[in-house]
């Protein structure tokens, strides 16, 4: 069969989607991806075998790329005639599913829906409509939270809807066994991290919905009260200039870091003491997966997608949204009880195993795929 994978950018495929487009082609399928191509060399390394379209998917609403971006995936779509076709991310799956023709088969994941319990009414409205016109064009919907599956409801009948746990986390890479305490303290030192600093990860590209300010406040507040610590925020993104700016004009370089993009972030949860995700929307954070795949204690705050990954209490700690003091506390919690931090990082990896790992995940997309039904003819997926 052929089919074809829909993301607005190549960073998400090359993050999130590899295993699961190395599934689809195992399966037999003839795999073509369209995205927005800034690194089309790591692209043909990482998927040798797949076709690869350009496509200018802008992740503004505003941006007129994006009416381009409309014009070319219609096309793509009416001359290449595929079976199938995946999409993922609300912008590039929104115009992906308007552009198709009526009777192109559609998949469609939802990372978490962009209307939320934090967001605005007015956007929450824009973005629940949105889904609502564009489910007229889906086949099937996959959702990675029970708080989005109960909304999906509300625009598609329920024998549509699949829910699956995430993305998936490989569990025998994630792995804190992998590395000696030799080899952790090569890592400090190479990171100039003193050896009794615990260190406190976040991973997440810098943007207004991530909240790394909430970090920065915090750490101001904690290190009145403890000092053998390091903040590591992992990400690049808009607003890391103004965090640098900030983390500068505290005087807190001391405490908190940023590390820019990083590839080798099993390196720095090997010498991660807690973890982090303050932010105000999520679907299922794959970067609290990994935590918790590396018995990694958790705070995160109280919101969709972190709320089924943190049980409060048992694998980590749930806090408001922007409370900094809350964070802070939270922080010290756990910065002062190591029985509490080994409890935790155990559960949270004991939770990943049985629900979360890769292999997991792989065959609940068996379910979905229309090729796992042994057909190599276009039919129905539902």
């Amino acid at each position: 069969m052929k089919c074809l994978i829909v993301t607005t950018l190549d960073r998400q495929v090359l993050l999130f989607l590899i295993p699961h487009i190395k599934l689809l082609h195992g399966l037999g399928n003839d795999v073509s991806v369209a995205t927005s191509i800034e690194d089309k060399q790591q692209l043909e390394k990482k998927l040798p075998t797949v076709s690869l379209h350009h496509v200018s998917f802008s992740r503004s609403i505003y941006d007129l790329a994006n009416l381009k971006a409309f014009f070319k995936i219609r096309r793509l779509l009416r001359t290449e005639n595929y079976n199938f076709v995946h999409v993922h991310t609300p912008i590039a799956a929104f115009i992906t599913r308007i552009a198709a023709p009526k009777k192109q088969q559609i998949i469609y994941t939802a990372h978490g829906f962009h209307f939320n319990e934090n967001g605005s009414a007015f956007s929450n409205r824009i973005f629940y409509l949105a889904e609502k016109i564009a489910a007229n064009k889906t086949d099937k919907l996959i959702v990675m939270n029970q708080e989005d599956f109960q909304k999906a409801k509300g625009f598609m009948s329920e024998d549509k809807i699949q829910r699956i746990h995430g993305i998936g986390v490989d569990a025998a890479y994630f792995y804190q066994a992998a590395y000696t305490q030799d080899d952790r303290d090569q890592l400090k030192e190479k990171l100039s991290i003193p050896k009794n600093k615990k260190v406190i990860t976040h991973l997440a590209e810098f943007n207004e919905n991530k909240r790394q300010i909430d970090v920065v406040d915090a750490a101001e507040q904690l290190k009145t009260m403890y000092k053998d610590f390091v903040i590591l925020l992992v990400g690049d993104g808009v607003l890391l200039d103004d965090i640098e700016r900030e983390i500068e004009r505290r005087d807190l370089t001391e405490y908190v870091r940023c590390l820019h993009f990083r590839k080798d972030i099993r390196d720095i949860l090997s010498i991660t003491d807690i973890g982090l995700l303050v932010s105000l929307r999520e679907g299922l954070p794959k970067s609290l997966m990994e935590m918790m795949s590396m018995k990694i204690p958790i705070v995160g705050t109280d919101i969709r997608g972190n709320r089924e990954l943190v049980e409060d209490g048992k694998n980590g700690f749930l806090i408001p949204i922007k409370s900094p003091t809350e964070l802070m506390k939270a922080l010290l919690t756990l910065l002062e009880k190591k029985e509490l931090c080994q409890a935790m990082g155990n559960n949270g990896r004991r939770e990943v195993l049985e629900k979360y790992d890769l292999k997991r995940i792989l065959e609940e997309m068996k379910k979905v795929y229309p090729a796992c039904n042994g057909s190599n003819t276009t039919t129905s997926i539902l």
